[in-house]
């Protein structure tokens, strides 16, 4: 976490922020969560600025796609450094195969349980999020598989596997 803080004029701005995303109807568990970032970190507090002086719909949502992914990492920071287990070059393409079957595997379990738009709705992601976190070649964080997990009612072991951040 970086040493940025809000000033006062920032504040006052990030209040009104607040109000309108309120106003949008989104989650206020995550306008909070967002709020309370963006007073911390510089690139969180940006992105609000960007999501409120954005006026087409696809880009916000891309925007809060962004904001949910920084909302996840800071849930993740360890409290001590990690030992991180090496993987070699000669077994990129075997880990590669194996992230892309457990997404196939995930992708399975949420259309079986309402699809993407059902399953987001329930762990209080957005969709764009959601749908990223299957499309992208790296792996998604342990909170955000175990928020999946509990929308869909599924053990924490069904969505899991070595390679989550």
């Amino acid at each position: 976490m970086s040493t940025f803080k809000t000033t006062d004029a920032q504040c006052i701005r990030l209040a009104h922020i607040v109000v309108e995303m309120n106003a949008a109807g989104l989650d206020q568990a995550f306008v909070r969560r967002a709020h309370d970032l963006a007073r911390e970190d510089q690139g969180a507090y940006e992105l609000l600025e960007l999501w409120s002086e954005e006026d087409d719909q696809a880009e916000r949502e891309e925007i809060l796609a962004d904001m949910q992914e920084m909302l996840d990492e800071a849930d993740d920071l360890p409290t001590r450094p990690l030992e991180k287990p090496y993987i070699g070059y000669d077994q990129l393409a075997d880990v590669a195969t194996r992230v892309r079957a457990h997404k196939q595997h995930l992708r399975r379990l949420i259309d079986a349980n309402g699809g993407i738009s059902e399953i987001a709705r329930r762990a209080g992601m957005h969709q764009s999020a959601l749908s990223r976190l299957l499309s992208s070649a790296s792996m998604p964080r342990r909170t955000t598989l175990y928020r999946i997990a509990n929308a869909m009612g599924v053990s924490e072991a069904d969505v899991a596997t070595d390679f989550v951040r």
